[in-house]
């Protein structure tokens, strides 16, 4: 009897302290600066150089780090781009399962971690909510975590695939009409 080949096991996460910053690390807790709600006001009209006083708004969100590794590793960027994500929880198990099967493209599942002491469930990365850090200083907020999480290939190359597929869509002006003729086969 011939033995059905059995599906490797790649694991999704790894903990360790990394000086340098990769693609799928993820923050938890950074912090972020918003701009104020009236950011348009004070902008409109404003010349370059002159001077400007904002209230400052601080946000802390957990983010996954979308920039390419080598970019970040080889200094091409001086900004990092980052998603935010959450517990896949807070979604009904219709929604999860839709964002599993990749039916909904600006959300993407990743696996839940059982590494101890860095648990967590399975995560929704959004690819909507998007923010650009320094790279001083996300480098500077990831080295303060003393151990952080890395997703692993091809984990991390998923995701980044998924990234792309997003902002490549092409919505057209009107869909394709339905076929109407009688016969549906190919000839």
């Amino acid at each position: 009897m011939k033995k059905s080949p059995q599906n490797p096991s790649y694991p999704w996460y790894q903990v360790e302290r990394w000086d340098s910053l990769e693609q799928g690390d993820l923050l938890p807790n950074c912090p972020i600066v918003l701009p104020p709600p009236n950011l348009s006001e004070k902008l409109i009209g404003i010349n370059e150089g002159d001077k400007l006083e904002l209230p400052t708004l601080i946000q802390f969100a957990d983010l996954i780090i979308m920039s390419q590794s080598c970019d970040l590793t080889q200094n091409k960027i001086t900004q990092v781009l980052l998603c935010a994500h959450f517990s896949a929880s807070s979604l009904g198990k219709g929604d999860r399962n839709s964002i599993r099967k990749e039916q909904r493209p600006a959300l993407h599942m990743i696996e839940k971690c059982e590494i101890e002491g860095f648990e967590f469930e399975r995560q929704i990365i959004d690819f909507r909510t998007i923010y650009t850090l320094p790279k001083d200083f996300v480098t500077a907020f990831a080295n303060s975590l003393n151990q952080r999480i890395r997703l692993l290939p091809p984990y991390k190359e998923h995701l980044s695939q998924s990234f792309a597929r997003y902002f490549m869509r092409v919505g057209l002006p009107r869909p394709l009409e339905e076929d109407k003729t009688e016969s549906n086969q190919v000839q």
